[in-house]
């Protein structure tokens, strides 16, 4: 598939997303939800990739990136400044998202998806939770925190719509990604108290895994595995 295909399927998915989470008010006052570029790329991997892809599976998609969109939402809040009227904004804004999810996945009669993503949506609620308060918590679980956070929900799809092959690019790609935007500034969605020590052996694990997961990714088209080179080596190369 070449590069201005993959950019039209892209921004196709965009329009219907926007379109499925579209609140007047909401845009007009704090904008319209934006999804991450990586988040957008690991989640429709298999599309771009020529797999079968139903409109369930389109709805689906939609749903979790509804869940990633609620999440940002949410964690812009600042919880010393919730009364603000902007803050007050970004909260209605995840609660309005967590709605839009719901009612997409009560529109898809997959029951056994509507389970393992609500599964997956409350464990990354205690998972925050864990992370933000226990300091002392080994690289390993730290890394296992992020992991979860960043790239159990696509995972949950990926897994429940037959594209497990995928599960490992996302499974490191996405927190990988995340790690690096996060330490290179100062305020954001989640952002990963790490030790900078702790932060690069967990950066070292994931390049590992990554370029691991693209060798085996044979299934790619060459453009594909070109663009996930792209994605994360360049960063790797950054602080590796």
């Amino acid at each position: 598939m070449g590069r201005q295909i993959m950019n039209v399927q892209i921004e196709s998915f965009i329009d219907e997303f926007n379109r499925s989470v579209n609140h007047p008010i909401l845009n007009r006052e704090i904008g319209k939800p934006i999804l991450d570029e990586s988040t957008l790329f690991f989640l429709l991997l298999p599309k771009l990739n020529g797999e079968e892809w139903t409109s369930s599976t389109n709805t689906a998609a939609i749903a979790v990136g509804a869940v990633y969109a609620a999440f940002d939402a949410h964690d812009t809040v600042d919880v010393e400044n919730v009364t603000s009227t902007s803050q007050q904004l970004s909260v209605l804004s995840g609660d309005y998202l967590s709605g839009v999810y719901y009612q997409l996945l009560a529109s898809l009669p997959n029951f056994e998806f509507i389970h393992v993503l609500s599964k997956a949506i409350g464990e990354i609620n205690e998972i925050k939770t864990e992370f933000h308060t226990n300091l002392e918590m080994k690289t390993s679980d730290s890394l296992e925190a992020i992991r979860s956070i960043q790239a159990e929900c696509i995972v949950q799809f990926l897994h429940t719509f037959g594209f497990s092959q995928y599960i490992p690019l996302a499974a490191a790609g996405l927190p990988l990604m995340s790690l690096m935007v996060n330490r290179n500034r100062d305020s954001g969605t989640v952002q990963w108290t790490l030790h900078s020590d702790d932060a690069t052996e967990a950066l070292k694990i994931l390049s590992a895994e990554m370029e691991t997961a693209i060798l085996n990714a044979t299934f790619l088209t060459p453009e594909l595995v070109e663009k996930t080179r792209e994605m994360t080596m360049p960063l790797l190369g950054k602080m590796i």
